[in-house]
C-alpha cells in the first residue's frame, strides 16, 4: 500500500502518538493503540503502529524521522 498520508500527531515526552490521519480523502480519528515498534533502515528510523479507529479495521501507519514522512503500510479488516 505505502500512501501517503497526512498525520496529527502528539510529540511529548519523547513519545510519538498519532491521534488523527488523512488517507483517500478521509480523516480517521485514531481511537487506540494496539502497538508500537521500530525499524532502522539505513540513516532512517522508522516507526510503525498499529491502530484502530471507527471501525474493525486496523490500520498500520508509518513514521519516517529521516524524512518527517507519514505513510498508510497496511490496511488489515478484524473478523
Amino acid at each position: 500500500m505505502f500512501d501517503p498520508i497526512e498525520v496529527i500527531a502528539l510529540f511529548q515526552h519523547g513519545k510519538l502518538t498519532p491521534l488523527k490521519f488523512r488517507w483517500r480523502e478521509r480523516v480517521y480519528k485514531v481511537f487506540r493503540i494496539n502497538g508500537t515498534w521500530k525499524q532502522k533502515d539505513g540513516s532512517s528510523m522508522y516507526h510503525f503502529f498499529s491502530v484502530n479507529c471507527d471501525g474493525p479495521e486496523v490500520y498500520e501507519l508509518s513514521f519516517n524521522n529521516e524524512s518527517q514522512a507519514w505513510r498508510m503500510e497496511r490496511l488489515r479488516h478484524e473478523t
